[in-house]
């Protein structure tokens, strides 16, 4: 559940309830005539306060009743839901399609908007998101702008990174982050958007003055049912555009350039293989940088970049179309995109003296990994070794591609997991990898993935190269317990770098 009560610290009045929800509700049914200055809101009816808004959001649709009656027991001053409920009595009851839209508004009412004072820039698609947000905020950096960063690896808050757990923001939080950072003197602000934050509408408050497409490919069907259903939560993030918002999108994604004339905003494409208003050509690669030359109408300019890939380059197209429709120079640019040397877990080179390559990615869908797996052959003059959590792929019809891509690039492969057990879920999940494999001599199965990391780094050679799949920058192992029985989290570039010091005698030169 979400709770938002930290509102009026910045000293704004109580807002109309009614004004606020009819902006983002056109069919908003009430029965109460007057209108309800709302001082705070929530969504939990167990912490409602007396003078609370109840935005009612029970898990269960049969607890509607039920979750009402208490925030109304609670002294709330209102109720919104998305259908009526018995014991309303005469508490003003507010009806709504989508409750979490309503709370998300009024969440950033009671901030008094502070995305408004912002340049608002949301990256949303499969693949490529965090990267890219990493670019376009080394480039707004070098122009000159102070920047916030609401991602998968923590919030920028313009002075501080501060881990997350969640990488979905609550409306609550994101407000609330919003106006820390236009305190901080934040000019510009980049947001991850996933499929999820954009289906349930927690964007709601926000008008995004950039939208960058990376790409769409089939993912989290867990949530969304259907890969059309997913393809349509996605084009959904135009709804939080304003009218002019530039539209960036990459032309060589099938799907992303067929949605292209549903797109009505200003729009830059970008693309390699297929003619776009931003284009690059790769010059050359090697394991530790590449480099690239990238067109824009008559004016081009070499980029180096110490994260290979061809995905990298994408992203880097990305950012620097934003930074283009947002008139900076195209060589300020570049150095911005110069000056991110790493992002952790997105073709991260772990470096330690070792005379083999070790690179550790969180390829999630099959094309990512597929095209991970050819950089990184492309630059192995000897075997690759690739390190593999075949549980943590969500979509069963996944595993069977996925383990054919692997077997299409890999000399030899470990399959692991998040975790040290083999339960049942992970067993299925190795068995449809395994499927998909067809160089079975070479397939080791260790479930505890510091041994799955270290057997791997044991046997690479020179000119050989590791690619360790992560889940994410930190997985978490069962067996590592602290005093109080909790969990610790398990981090692969951690445990790689400790194990290439300690072992640098073993290794081969």
């Amino acid at each position: 559940m979400h709770t938002c009560y930290s509102t009026c610290c910045n000293g704004t009045e109580p807002v109309s309830l009614k004004r606020t929800l009819k902006s983002v509700c056109k069919k908003l049914h009430t029965s109460f005539t007057c209108d309800v200055k709302a001082k705070s809101c929530t969504t939990d009816a167990d912490t409602v306060r007396p003078g609370d808004v109840f935005f009612a959001l029970p898990e269960n649709d049969d607890e509607l009743d039920e979750v009402v009656g208490l925030a109304i027991h609670h002294g709330c001053a209102a109720v919104v839901a998305n259908r009526p409920a018995n014991g309303a009595g005469s508490t003003p009851f507010f009806i709504m399609p989508n409750v979490l839209e309503g709370f998300a508004q009024l969440c950033h009412a009671l901030n008094d908007y502070p995305a408004k004072s912002l340049k608002m820039i949301a990256i949303t698609g499969t693949s490529g998101k965090t990267s890219t947000s990493y670019l376009i905020a080394g480039v707004l950096a070098e122009a000159g702008y102070q920047v916030g960063l609401i991602g998968s690896l923590g919030i920028f808050d313009g002075h501080f990174l501060n881990q997350t757990n969640d990488s979905d923001l609550t409306p609550d939080q994101l407000a609330a982050w919003l106006n820390i950072m236009t305190m901080n003197g934040c000019t510009h602000v980049i947001v991850e958007a996933s499929s999820k934050t954009i289906a349930q509408g927690y964007l709601a408050g926000i008008n995004f003055d950039a939208v960058c497409m990376t790409n769409i490919k089939r993912d989290h069907l867990d949530f969304h049912g259907t890969v059309e259903q997913y393809r349509r939560t996605k084009l959904g993030i135009f709804k939080y555009a304003k009218k002019k918002a530039l539209a960036i999108c990459n032309v060589d994604d099938k799907i992303t350039g067929a949605i292209l004339p549903l797109i009505d905003h200003p729009l830059l494409s970008t693309g390699i293989r297929n003619q776009a208003e931003v284009n690059a050509t790769l010059i050359e690669r090697y394991p530790n940088e590449q480099t690239f030359i990238v067109t824009a109408g008559t004016t081009a300019a070499p980029f180096c970049t110490k994260i290979i890939g061809d995905e990298h380059i994408y992203n880097c197209m990305m950012a620097t179309a934003l930074g283009i429709g947002f008139e900076i120079d195209l060589k300020v640019v570049a150095r911005g995109i110069e000056r991110v040397e790493s992002v952790p877990g997105r073709m991260e080179r772990i470096e330690c003296g070792q005379p083999f390559n070790v690179f550790i990615d969180s390829a999630k869908t099959n094309d990512s990994l597929a095209a991970t797996l050819r950089t990184i052959k492309e630059i192995t003059t000897g075997k690759l070794i690739c390190v593999f959590a075949a549980a943590d792929y969500h979509d069963p019809a996944k595993r069977n591609q996925i383990g054919k891509s692997i077997s299409a690039f890999a000399n030899a492969i470990i399959l692991t997991s998040a975790s040290n057990k083999l339960d049942p879920k992970t067993i299925a999940a190795i068995c449809e990898v395994g499927k998909g494999l067809t160089n079975k001599d070479e397939i080791q199965i260790m479930p505890d993935r510091a041994e799955a990391i270290a057997w791997a780094l044991s046997d690479a050679q020179t000119g050989d190269t590791v690619l360790i799949i992560g889940n994410d920058e930190t997985n978490t192992q069962n067996n590592e317990l602290n005093t109080n029985k909790k969990l610790q989290p398990f981090c692969d570039r951690y445990f790689t770098r400790q194990w290439l010091y300690e072992n640098q005698t073993c290794m081969v030169n």
